[in-house]
């Protein structure tokens, strides 16, 4: 799915005014003890002062520093992913096609009948000034470098690739006995999504983890006395599948990739495992995970009773 449609579907279920935007988080600070304010100070000046904070802020999550988790590590790789836009329609059957190289692995994805989304996954972690900043070098190093000896198809498809689509970024992860074992929540303040938990791309399960997330999350708040209550509720209940899918999208993208810097009779001998054992017995394991229910928002018999009033 799109990004930018997810983003809009969800944003146009909130009343307007709701989102505030350009708004960089400086500092938070929580009153009462045990916390039961988080107060938030904007760049701006803005005080808010607030009965439940959740840090979705991403990666480098403003809200996991100050609750104390650990800082998310790097997994030797890094991903270039670009969406296509092909006007006249691409032609492509409805089916995800991956191309596996010495350290490289790349795939793509029709979704729609006019974008492609693309992806290069390599043993590299571009340098800072390269990372997501220049699209035309960005590409010009996928078609003229990392991904040079690629189908010709692929590389058809990464050269009608959208300029402001195109990003190219290490992979990091949070290590799950730091899901497990961190601190992820204070009182009423919390975390969700890669501020939580978050997991290289390997099973595609960064964003589906987040929404997950927000069902558990609202649910719990609906039925704790307390916000800190149902914070803490949230946080035990998460915790063990959140470090489960991290740990299961870091296997299985280290073994697709025939072993992230592993040289000699050792890249040889994951090669062949993946090949013959993993994609055979224990990738359909791992993907019988994705189809997860984390319940409904409100238990059946709420609803019921919430009809009935």
């Amino acid at each position: 799915m799109h990004r930018k449609a997810l983003l809009e579907a969800l944003a146009e279920e909130l009343p307007p005014g709701t989102i505030r935007f350009s708004s960089r988080l400086v500092s938070i600070e929580s009153e009462g003890s045990p916390p039961e304010i988080a107060v938030l100070r904007l760049d701006d000046g803005t005080v808010i002062r607030s009965k439940v904070l959740i840090g979705c802020d991403g990666v480098h999550s403003v809200v996991a520093q100050w609750l104390g988790m650990s800082e998310p590590a790097s997994s030797g790789r890094s991903a270039v992913r670009g969406l296509s836009v092909c006007p006249d329609g691409h032609g492509l059957k409805q089916e995800l096609r991956q191309f596996l190289s010495e350290g490289l692995r790349a795939g793509m994805v029709p979704i729609s009948d006019t974008d492609i989304y693309w992806f290069l996954v390599n043993n590299t972690v571009p340098q800072e000034k390269e990372a997501g900043t220049d699209p035309e070098k960005i590409l010009r190093e996928v078609t003229d470098n990392l991904g040079k000896n690629m189908p010709a198809e692929y590389l058809d498809v990464a050269r009608h690739s959208d300029s402001g689509n195109l990003s190219w970024a290490p992979l990091l992860y949070r290590h799950p006995w730091a899901i497990l074992t961190g601190k992820a929540a204070r009182g009423p303040i919390t975390v969700a999504g890669d501020a939580f938990h978050p997991m290289t791309p390997d099973m595609a399960q960064g964003g589906c983890s987040a929404l997950e997330d927000a069902v558990v999350l609202a649910r719990a708040l609906s039925r704790a006395s307390t916000p800190a209550d149902g914070v803490a509720a949230y946080v035990s209940e998460r915790r063990w599948r959140a470090a489960w899918m991290v740990a299961g999208a870091y296997l299985s993208g280290w073994v697709q990739q025939g072993g992230t810097n592993v040289q000699g009779v050792r890249g040889y001998m994951v090669r062949l495992f993946r090949d013959w054992i993993f994609y055979r017995f224990l990738f359909p394991r791992l993907a019988d995970t994705m189809w997860f229910n984390c319940g409904d928002l409100v238990e059946r018999k709420e609803q019921g009773k919430a009809h009935s009033e």
